[in-house]
């Protein structure tokens, strides 16, 4: 009788376990290997960025995060592991421009959150600590998105509006005059939206424009001189200790939101407009 009650106990144990990988898990879509051409050499003012243009063959499939990483998710592995981020939140008010604001770090962004937001003022070194950790916890392998996956998702998932942008019926932006967030349409949010308040793209992918930046796999280099051209992300660049930042956010509206649009960020910090989510490689036999 005894030994059935250690039974039953060590099934029990085991079955929760195994839906606690379960549920950090989180959904994905599978996009499938395509060749198309990255990248536009545009001035924006200060300078011609985001080129040249040329061909990447992405010759494996892959998958996406259908929606960003959210509050809920980052607490999870934050309470799993004891993980400690260093908390530097760069922010800007009406009075000042970009600086790092000490109060401000992924739970305390300076504006509400609930749990289905995206995880705000996290550094691209915190989401090494958080893929590592989701790969551990689930036995897959996950990963940042490479900028030329991010830009074939982004450039071909077809969200834009009738008047072929994309606007606040189609993702949570901001002012068209930069920044600041701005309610208009079915865009009812100030700052960050509940993950996949708005419609998803062709892929099953949501926000993948507007809500919040999301971080890259890929180092940052100006142009693309010199990239992979198939599909992986770029490991060595000439400014050490930058990475991509894509997508816009609840604050930027205009060229911001183009998918070929591209910031550094330095990787040890974090920003109350940036986030990220995962992707992983598809193996083709499965």
């Amino acid at each position: 009788m005894k030994y059935s009650t250690l039974i039953v106990a060590s099934l029990a144990l085991m079955a929760c376990s195994n839906n606690t990988e379960t549920s950090v898990r989180p959904d994905m879509t599978t996009v499938q290997a395509a060749s198309f051409f990255m990248g536009e050499t545009v001035d924006y003012g200060y300078g011609e960025i985001d080129g040249p243009r040329h061909e990447v063959s992405i010759e494996s499939p892959f998958a996406f995060s259908v929606t960003e990483v959210t509050v809920g998710d980052f607490r999870s592995f934050v309470e799993d592991t004891g993980y400690v981020s260093e908390g530097i939140c760069n922010i800007y008010t009406d009075n000042q421009s970009w600086h790092i604001a000490p109060d401000r770090n992924w739970e305390h962004p300076g504006f509400a959150q609930d749990d289905d937001h995206p995880v705000v003022c996290v550094s691209w070194d915190d989401t090494q600590a958080y893929t590592a950790w989701l790969s551990e916890k689930t036995g897959e392998a996950f990963r940042l998105p490479s900028e030329a996956e991010w830009e074939y998702v982004a450039s071909t998932g077809g969200i834009e509006g009738d008047d072929g942008h994309v606007g606040h019926d189609e993702a949570n932006i901001g002012l068209v005059d930069c920044c600041g967030g701005v309610v208009e349409g079915r865009d009812q949010w100030m700052e960050t939206a509940p993950v996949a308040s708005f419609p998803a793209d062709r892929f099953g992918i949501h926000d993948m424009r507007g809500n919040v930046w999301e971080w890259q796999a890929d180092c940052h280099q100006e142009t693309y001189d010199g990239a992979p051209l198939d599909g992986s992300a770029r490991t060595t660049c000439t400014t050490p200790g930058k990475h991509v930042i894509r997508g816009g956010s609840y604050g930027d509206a205009g060229d911001y939101l183009s998918p070929r649009y591209r910031l550094p960020g330095p990787k040890s910090q974090g920003y109350f407009t940036v986030g990220f989510r995962v992707a992983q490689d598809v193996d083709q036999a499965s």
